[in-house]
């Protein structure tokens, strides 16, 4: 999930006066969905082309009721923590067609779709702010976490699997937030894996929180007992992005 969506954006084209809350309830819903992509945040493939511009429908009802940004994330994490738990307390009743899966594919999607509007609703309106940037990856990591449990509780009803596998899937898995942190820290200074274009967005579809999410929550809902094969190929490929990662900062450190 993408951390610093709260952060100032400097000269950002159609911010509403965040004084003028009548401004925001006389306009109208597509108005205000412009505004918000106007302000919206970047993301892989399925992000830009899927959750981000439902996000700004979110941002704009946000915009349009006057409800802070803090507030949007907040319910972010609420809707994230209600799926997991009903995951968790729902799986030993694991079957095709398991509705507790519906409700992780609903409520994450929901969930992210939030994380991708607070930002443009705080950028939109003025109220961005290093306390709601620090709120914003709290709240990310804390939604990792849960869904990570959740996860994991679905796993160990397979009693075969190896400790360590379950602790690399828990480790590897919020590996996103770390590397996106890295990146944003030094401006995306020389990372080619930065890219968007062509097939590495394709690729990179394996490192999108919404998609995975997507993935995960569809699993859950049509075959849960074989959870494992796409939690081990994520965990997989973020070993590999680490890796390569590792490989990509050793040579430009002694280039």
């Amino acid at each position: 999930m993408t951390s610093g969506r709260h952060a100032p954006r400097a000269g950002a084209p159609l911010a509403l006066d965040s004084s003028a809350p009548i401004e925001a309830r006389c306009a109208s819903l597509s108005k205000l969905y412009r505004v918000a992509r106007a302000h919206r945040g970047g993301g892989d493939l399925f992000t830009r082309r899927v959750s981000d511009p439902l996000g700004s429908w979110a941002a704009a009802v946000a915009i349009r009721f006057g409800i802070h940004p803090t507030i949007v994330t907040i319910a972010n994490l609420g809707l994230a923590l209600a799926a997991s738990i009903f995951v968790i307390t729902q799986a030993d009743q694991l079957h095709p067609g398991w509705m507790p899966g519906l409700l992780a594919l609903v409520l994450w999607q929901l969930s992210y779709i939030l994380d991708c509007a607070d930002g443009q609703v705080a950028r939109a309106t003025g109220k961005a702010s290093l306390f709601g940037a620090r709120v914003d990856v709290l709240v990310d990591f804390f939604v990792h976490v849960v869904v990570i449990c959740a996860l994991a509780t679905v796993l160990t009803q397979r009693a075969d699997l190896p400790v360590a596998l379950l602790v690399a899937c828990a480790v590897l898995w919020p590996l996103n937030l770390f590397i996106g942190a890295l990146a944003k820290q030094d401006g995306h200074a020389e990372h080619s894996f930065t890219k968007r274009g062509g097939t590495i967005a394709v690729i990179k579809m394996a490192r999108d929180t919404g998609f995975i999410l997507f993935v995960m929550g569809s699993w859950l809902l049509v075959h849960p007992q074989a959870i494992v094969f796409p939690v081990v190929a994520v965990c997989a490929f973020n070993a590999c992005f680490l890796l390569a990662s590792i490989g990509r900062e050793a040579y430009l450190s002694m280039r």
